[in-house]
This record gives C-alpha cells, structure tokens and sequence, in this order.
C-alpha cells in the first residue's frame, strides 16, 4: 500500500513538474521575434532594426518619425508590460489589477492627476514634436496589434490584456519621473519633522551645507556655509515640546549593517574633462544616474539613424520617443538631478465643515472639486475619491498626514509646458545648438553636462524654477495671505529666466563635476536649501583636478571608485570609540581599513554599523523612527556636538557625545571580521519579485549579489532599508535596491564620437528571454558595451548601407498603405 502511495506521489510531482515546464514553455512564446518581415502602417518607407551583442538595437529609417515609429515597435516588443504599467500609473489605475492594497495609490496618482495635465500640454506641443509623439504611438500599436504567441508573464499573472498607446501617455511618464526625482515628500516629512520639536532641537534640522562643497560652476564657498545656505525665518507650524509623559519608548535592536538612509533626493554622478586633459586632445564625459534599481531597468539602450540627418544613440525610457541620455555626432549630453526646490506648501484655513476656504482678502470660498471614479478589483462599485484645491493647489493632507494643518501643493509638474527640448538637443550639430535646445528643457530639474567633438565642454542648469521671496525655499510653510505668488497651482511671479540659471561653458580647469552638489554660490537660498552632502563630488573633483591623458579607461574605473570620505571624516572617531569600548579588534579593524568600500574589505561593515547605531542613539529619544533624521543634519549634530539631540531626554543624566559613540562601537563590535560583501548585497527588483514563489518560478528579481560602495561613495550604495532583528540576531546580507542605474562613458573625437554603456540587468522586459539579465554579469566589473553612432555622411539610404553591415538579427518593417492618425488620448 505504501509503495503504491509512494508510485502515487511521485506521479503526481512528476506530473505537476511537467505542467510548469509546459506551461513555462508556452510562456516563453511571448519573447518576439528578432527577426522577420513586419508591416508598419504608418512608416513611411521601409525600416530596419538590427540587434547585436546583448540585444541592443541599432534602428535605421528614411526619417527621424519613421525612426521613431520603428523604436516604440521595439520598446513594445521588449518592454510591454513595463510600458502597460507606467501607462496605468499615470492614469492611477493600479488597483484595477492589484485591488484595495493599490488603492491609496491611484488616490495619489489622481490628486496628482498627471494624466489630465498631459492631456493639456498636448495641446500645446509643437506640431513637429507631436508628429514624432504620433508616430511612436503608431509603432508601439502596430507591435501590439501584431503581437506572436502568448502576452508577458505578468499579463497571466494579473489577468489583463495591454491597452492602446497614445501621445499623452508618452508625456505622462515625464511626470512620473520627475515625481521619482522631486523632493516634495521629504519637504513635507521635515515640516512635520520640525513641527514636532522644541526650538533647541529644530536649530540642527536648519538647512546647512559644509563650506567645502565644490560647485558645479566652481565657485568657492564662503568660509561659513551655514549663513549661506539658512534661510531665516523659519514660517512652519508652532513647536510643540515634548511633555516628559509623552516621551518616546526607546527604539527596537537595529541591523548594525544598515546604511545611512534617510531623508534625500535621488542622486548620479557626471562629469566631462577638456582635451587639455584627455590622451587624445578631445573631451571625454561620463554619466551614471543613482535611482531605483528596477528590473526590467528604467533605460533601455538602442541607437537611431535617419537617412534626414538624424543620428544618435544612447538610453532610452520605454514609453517615451527619443534618447534621454546620449550622444550623436557631434554632442554628448549627460544628466544629474538639480536637487531644486520645485514645490511649495500652503498652510489653508478651512471652514463650514472644510467645505470652504479663506481668500487672501479674508472671505471665503467653496473648495475646487474634482471627483474620481477608481474602479477596485475585487469591489463591485467604484471608490468615489474627491481631489480638493485652492487656487494654490490640490489639498495633498486629504492624503497624507500634515501635522492636522491642512496644506495645498503647488508643483511644476502641475504646469503643462510643451515637450520639446529633448528633441532639439538630439539634433544638435555643436555645443552652441545643444545648450541652445536645453533653455527650453522643463521638467525634471537637471544638471546638463555636455562635450562636443569641436572640443567644448559645458554645464547648465535647466528646468523651470519659479521666482519666490527670500526665506520661501525649503521645508517651510506660507500661510494666506501671504500666497499671492500662487495661481491655479503654479505662480504668477513667473519662473526664472533660463539663462539666469548656474551655467558654465569651457572652465580655465579643463574639467566639470556634477555629483548634485551646489551648482555656484549664488544659488543656495535661489533654486533650493537642501542639498546632498557633497562627499562624491569632492571625491571626483579631487582626482579630475590631477587628471592628465586620460582615457576611456580611466573615466571607467572612477565610476567604480568605492574610496569613503565619509569614513576618512569620522573613522578617528569610531576606532577612539572602540579602544573606550576595550574592543581592540574593531579598533585595529578600522585602524587598517584603506577606506575603500570593496566587498573583501572587513572596515565597512562595523564603520557603518557604528555610525548607523549612533544615529540611533542620538535620534530615538526625539523621533519614533531615528531613520528620519537628514543624513545632512546628523552630520551637521555630529560636527557641532550638538548638545539638545545628544543627550538622552528618557535619563536624569547628561550624555556626552562619547559615551554615544563608545555605546554604538560595542553594536559595531558584533560585525568585526565581516566582509562587505557578506553585509552588503544589492539586486535589480521587479514589481512582483517579492512574491518568492513567483520569483523563484519566473526569476523576476535580478540578483541579488555582493556589490562594492557605500554612502557617499562615487559607485554608489543605496537602498538599504533598517528593520529590527529577529530573535535578537542580525542576518546577513542586508539587500539594498538603489545605486547606479546605468552607465555612460564618451570620447568625443571629430574623426567619429565613441560611446560605451552599461545596464544592472539587461535589455528584455521578459524574465524568460535570456536578454532580461544578461548584463548582470558584466555589471560588478563595468565591463562596458561600445554602442557608438552611426555617421553614414552622404549615404541616403540608411536601410541599404544597413543591409550591408555584419551578420545580426534583423527586423525589416515594410510599410503598408495606412495614413498615420492621431490617436485619441
């Protein structure tokens, strides 16, 4: 009977096992065809796409809107369900597929309305912009509407089909990004911060920078950053001390391995030598954005040739028409985020049941309504959801919490401008076009760093930043009737001129860096208060500032330079700590450490677990959540030994900084001998990667592996999270998922500019496609993938001279006779 059971079992695995490889199989129908004839209503004459090395397709047209139209076919073939999803976010539709977890979301997403804000800039978009919208959209439909086999795993898994494309959805995910980069939430995270402390506590949060920031524009700091950067007059809610029967409980054990991550913008690295300083005499520029390492990635790389004079290569946003970081011919163009203040908060007296509002002229009037109708899966009727405004923005604490003061959001990204930058800048033929193309980039706030082959390098801040009064940038708060310079969510005090912005062509010192640091001192208090502490910039200016014939290769490994500055600052500190401690081991760990942030060296783990746990210490008896205080304003308590944050206000005693510090080295103690590549692991993450079956059925998450950096370092390593310990042990490794989104390095030499990129993961969309993580391999290393222009000269026909090329899968797009239509939005 037993063996029959046994027989019986084993069947029945046997059985289930050939299930899931039937149906794996079947799903792997999904991956398109690299190869073939396909029609192409709309293109205007044939096209071709070919792939090389690790899928990255080099798309040759008559023109640059047949190119187009053949790059959202491919972007739909690769990344649709990538596509589908930023479509649905902008339209906050997410809880049609995921239910009332999704809800609160959508509630945001429609508060925010991105979709109804493109629908108006649609409008205003020029019509040679528009054409290219238009015939993206064809291309993306035509995919969809000629689509082989079965849709993408997640489509299965969610039980949806894709919806069509149209231009407005393009210019919707321009605002999701800038959303991702701006900084309003952690605005209004340090209102409340604030609000909650006595005044001696909130001195420390002031918005502060150390005077040896090196700006973008160079400009040295005065000898006293604070009174630079401090805007007086702090407008937030009264102080509410806290009442010693109020007082917090002390925080939970935290994970000593845990990094610095608190309140921040998203950061990247940039910068561009002369030829003063290069092997060959001609610029070199390199570029990394710092965002959410996403899987598939945020970029997808693919080059675009037209036969009208249109050439240029670099990454892209599926969903979106163009190259966003590149180069052509004759520029390349690199982006960082400005870290401007883009937001703004206004303190609204409600009244008649918060029905209505006070008026600048003290009267009131009735709230601006708009009502959503949210459909909930699951639910039989839709959720009602009412956004409520002033004439200064929607009521964003209907959502989130505000300290009980109803405040109303002003943002740029309210404001419909016409997409158009961009798309000048890739057909840039000098220096001089491209920074004339960028004075009309709007959205999101950027540091433009750019070279030419004619040998110029430059920088320029761009964006559109309103004009406010002294004292208005920051976490702070107005309250009518000081609001004035508010209109229909945006103000009419009118934005900054763009060539009133920190720019810079061609520096006497043969170099530009731009890590999100200050862009030039004049600045600070004009686009914002806050920014990154300037730890990678200073890094990366002081080894430029010495560069001599350097190469590709050079710019390459400093994009992987995991050098500590931070840790040079306090390590005296942290290894004084532990000889107080009587930990000798830590002492002598820390003492030999080179400060590089590698995965074999045993200095990070226990560095940062001491710094991590001194945050704790400081912070836990002020703040339920510790994490919550700035990286910029800890360092700013620890720099001034700041007495009100050091000592504990749940003891009778007076804690001094020291025994702080010497507390923290004992937790630190408990990683001594740790390798950073044990502590410290980091992985692409897909959207349903947390669901381990799925994950482990579908291998959606890339990674996760050990990976060199740390805080502050130029590579990068973000994204940690801090949690409490179960049963009292720490686990390892901790998983972050932020760092370095891509890579870029470019030779710009006149005889034909070179360029080399790099993806965590890699170009498919499609976790059975072995292209969904191919690059992953190369990634730890930076063993970059040259994907360089095409310069056909006087060739007319790119798709012949195509033809001629190596061998490579290739995907021909013959027209069919259907008039290109402007699809609804």
């Amino acid at each position: 009977m037993m063996s029959r059971s046994r027989d019986a079992a084993a069947a029945g695995v046997l059985l289930l096992a050939s299930a899931i490889t039937a149906g794996t199989w079947w799903l792997s129908l999904s991956i398109q065809p690299r190869t073939g004839t396909f029609d192409a209503p709309g293109l205007s004459k044939p096209a071709t796409v070919r792939f090389g090395d690790h899928a990255v397709p080099r798309i040759f047209a008559r023109t640059e809107a047949d190119a187009m139209w053949a790059q959202g076919f491919v972007h739909a073939g690769e990344r649709l369900w990538q596509m589908q999803m930023f479509n649905r976010i902008a339209r906050g539709r997410l809880a049609e597929l995921f239910g009332e977890p999704a809800l609160r979301t959508d509630m945001m997403l429609r508060t925010l309305d991105f979709w109804g804000t493109s629908g108006r800039e649609l409008e205003n978009v020029e019509p040679g912009v528009l054409h290219l919208l238009e015939a993206y959209a064809a291309g993306v439909n035509a995919r969809v509407a000629d689509w082989r086999g079965p849709w993408p795993p997640e489509f299965l898994l969610v039980g949806s089909e894709p919806e069509p494309w149209s231009p407005q959805a393009s210019l919707a995910i321009t605002r999701i990004m800038a959303l991702d980069l701006a900084g309003w939430e952690e605005e209004l995270g340090l209102i409340d911060l604030r609000a909650g402390l006595g005044a001696d506590l909130r001195r420390a949060l002031e918005d502060w920078l150390p005077d040896w920031d090196p700006t973008i524009t160079q400009q040295p700091l005065p000898a006293s950053a604070t009174t630079l950067v401090h805007q007086p007059g702090d407008r937030g809610p009264p102080a509410r001390p806290p009442h010693p029967d109020t007082r917090l409980p002390p925080a939970p054990p935290l994970d000593p391995t845990g990094l610095l991550y608190g309140i921040g913008l998203r950061g990247s690295n940039s910068w561009a030598l002369a030829g003063s300083r290069t092997a060959d005499g001609h610029p070199l520029i390199a570029n990394d954005p710092h965002l959410a390492l996403t899987a598939p990635s945020t970029w997808y790389l693919n080059s675009l040739t037209a036969a009208d004079g249109y050439s240029a290569v670099g990454v892209s946003i599926p969903g979106v028409p163009g190259i966003v970081i590149g180069l052509n011919r004759n520029v390349a163009w690199t982006f960082t985020n400005a870290a401007a203040d883009d937001s703004d908060f206004s303190a609204e007296a409600l009244g008649l049941a918060r029905r209505m509002y006070r008026t600048e002229g003290g009267g009131w009037e009735p709230l601006g309504e708009r009502v959503e109708h949210i459909q909930v899966r699951g639910a039989g009727e839709p959720y009602v959801h009412s956004v409520r405004s002033t004439p200064r923005g929607p009521l964003i604490t209907d959502l989130r919490p505000g300290g009980g003061v109803a405040l109303s959001m002003a943002w740029t990204g309210f404001d419909p401008y016409g997409a158009t930058a961009l798309y000048g800048m890739g057909r840039a033929s000098n220096a001089d076009e491209l920074d004339a193309a960028a004075r009309d980039f709007a959205l999101p706030h950027q540091n433009l760093v750019f070279a030419s082959t004619d040998g110029d390098i430059g920088f320029r801040l761009v964006g559109r930043l309103p004009v406010r009064e002294p004292g208005a940038l920051g976490p702070t708060l107005s309250s009518p009737p000081k609001s004035a310079g508010f209109a229909r969510g945006g103000w009419t005090t009118g934005y900054w001129p763009a060539d009133s912005l920190p720019r810079l062509r061609n520096p006497d010192s043969g170099y530009l860096v731009s890590a999100n640091n200050l862009q030039s001192a004049e600045a600070a208090g004009r686009i914002n208060t806050r920014y990154y502490l300037p730890y990678r910039a200073k890094r990366i200016d002081d080894l430029v500032r010495d560069a001599t014939g350097w190469t590709v290769e050079e710019m390459r490994l400093l994009q992987l330079d995991s050098h500590s500055l931070l840790a040079a600052e306090f390590r005296p500190r942290a290894v004084a700590a532990a000889r107080r401690a009587g930990e000798e081991r830590l002492a002598q760990i820390l003492a030999d450490w080179d400060l590089r942030t590698e995965t074999d060296a045993q200095g990070p783990a226990p560095f940062f677990a001491w710094l991590f746990r001194l945050r704790d210490l400081i912070a836990s008896d002020e703040l339920v959540h510790p994490g919550r205080l700035p990286d910029l304003n800890f360092h700013r308590i620890l720099t001034e030994r700041d007495p009100a944050w050091i000592d504990d206000s749940r003891t009778p005693e007076t804690e001094t900084l020291e025994q702080l510090e010497t507390e923290a080295a004992r937790t630190a103690a408990l990683t001594a001998g740790l390798r950073w590549g044990q502590a410290r692991w980091e992985q692409s993450s897909h959207a349903m990667g947390s669901v381990e079956p799925l994950n482990r059925l579908f291998g959606l998450n890339v990674g996760p592996f050990p990976a060199r950096g740390g805080r502050f370092t130029v590579r990068v390593a973000r994204g940690f999270g801090w949690a409490a310990p179960g049963e009292g042990a720490w686990t390892w490794p901790r998983v972050g998922d932020a760092g370095p989104s891509m890579r870029f390095v470019a030779s710009m030499s006149p005889d034909g500019p070179r360029a080399w990129f790099l993806l965590p993961s890699g170009q498919s969309g499609n976790p059975l496609d072995g292209h969904y993580r191919d690059m992953a391999a190369r990634w730890p290393d930076s063993r970059l993938i040259e994907v360089s222009p095409v310069s056909f000269h006087t060739i007319t026909d790119p798709v012949a001279a195509e033809s001629e090329r190596a061998d490579g899968p290739v995907l021909r797009l013959q027209p069919t006779p259907t008039t290109l239509q402007r699809l609804p939005g």
